[in-house]
């Protein structure tokens, strides 16, 4: 007995019909050709990168007050110089702790003209490197009360070679299931094609401890501003601000005998 396949494909173009070869042969003639059509497989490759920052910038906000502005900046100046020899001290090197331009906030009485009191700010910037002198900085917070956290911002060296690292380590993965398919199937995956996908970027998990022991947040101030500075510290705690790069790949292979 004989089986006849016919394969035509209809293009609607100008009303005209195109068909391919007709084929034909007996049925182990068509499974034999039918074993011979190349089989494909699609395997995904994925990875993680966990990054650590580079460095970070923490600020410390100096806040003093007395009915003399004059005072009220002695004593600014002051605790700013003690924070910065305790943090020299600790072996943290001058050319990373600058202070900013101060700002004074005069108060008056409900009734009078004349300020009762001064309020002096001063932000400190302290360039820290690793967690250790993260915690060594944010410990003055509780050294001094005219001393508050006012944030971080993290820095982070190659972010462009981290992503490329994503993806060949994700490719490596592919390469790795392949061979596990071709011991354990007894088949042969010839790569064809290849699709990337987007390289995301995540920040890693906080820190499961309360931000106050850690850094002396204050929990009576609940403005917006005092809540992203404790989810900062909190972060920079747990991983130094360690970021998440994840990537995937797509290969698909032809499936040959061995």
């Amino acid at each position: 007995m004989r089986i006849s396949i016919l394969a035509g494909l209809v293009l609607l173009a100008g009303f005209t019909t195109f068909a391919e070869p007709e084929i034909k042969g007996t049925a182990s003639e068509l499974a034999h050709y039918l074993n011979a059509v190349p089989k494909t497989v699609r395997i995904t490759g994925e990875a993680e990168i966990r990054v650590p920052a580079h460095r970070a910038i923490l600020s410390l906000r100096v806040v003093t007050e007395n009915k003399s502005l004059q005072e009220a900046l002695r004593a600014n100046l002051e605790i700013r110089g003690k924070l910065a020899d305790y943090l020299k001290n600790l072996g943290m090197p001058a050319e990373r702790i600058q202070a900013s331009k101060f700002s004074s906030t005069p108060k008056f009485g409900m009734f009078g003209e004349k300020a009762k009191s001064y309020r002096v700010e001063n932000v400190m910037r302290i360039s820290v490197q690793d967690e250790k002198e993260f915690q060594a900085a944010t410990g003055v917070v509780d050294k001094w009360s005219e001393v508050q956290f006012d944030g971080v911002e993290f820095e982070y060296a190659d972010k462009e070679q981290q992503k490329q690292n994503a993806i060949a380590k994700a490719c490596e993965n592919a390469g790795d299931r392949m061979k596990i398919y071709e011991e354990k199937i007894g088949v042969k995956l010839v790569p064809a094609t290849f699709s990337e996908g987007e390289v995301e970027k995540r920040n890693a998990g906080p820190a499961n401890y309360g931000i106050s022991k850690a850094v002396g947040y204050d929990r009576s101030l609940s403005s917006g501003a005092s809540m992203a500075s404790e989810s900062a510290a909190e972060e920079a705690i747990s991983s130094f601000g360690e970021i998440v790069y994840t990537a995937k790949v797509s290969v698909e292979y032809t499936v040959q005998p061995k």
